[in-house]
């Protein structure tokens, strides 16, 4: 368990620590997937609630850097739901500031998209 979770967060707070103070301004957007967490999967629930979780802290200690997870609801593959152009276009959209979420979730509901935690970047 705490392997998965050295992956998925301790590797997304150490890129954090090492890019952000160096960042005059520009986006920080991390990867997640499973948007429900579930027990039969703990670990990998764990890692992933803490990215999102890391990304909403990050959020709110600093407005320098657009910080952003694109949490993806389902396996990557060309021509279906989680077409990776299709992915691709809200990491395009969220650093060209179109969004200004600080989360969106590719096909978690349904196959809908959806963005959360809209903050002006004035």
């Amino acid at each position: 368990m705490l392997e998965t979770y050295a992956v998925n967060v301790v590797g997304a707070i150490t890129t954090a620590a090492e890019l952000l103070p160096r960042m005059p301004a520009g986006t920080f957007v991390v990867t997640s997937g499973m948007p429900t967490p579930d027990p039969a999967l703990t670990s990998l629930s764990l890692g992933k609630v803490g990215v999102r979780g890391l990304v909403e802290l990050l959020t709110a200690w600093q407005d320098r850097v657009h910080i952003a997870s694109v949490t993806v609801g389902g396996p990557v593959e060309p021509g279906t739901a989680y077409d990776p152009d299709d992915i691709a276009e809200h990491y395009w959209r969220l650093h060209t500031g179109e969004l200004t979420d600080h989360e969106v979730r590719h096909g978690c509901a349904a196959g809908a998209t959806t963005t959360l935690g809209h903050r002006d970047r004035g």
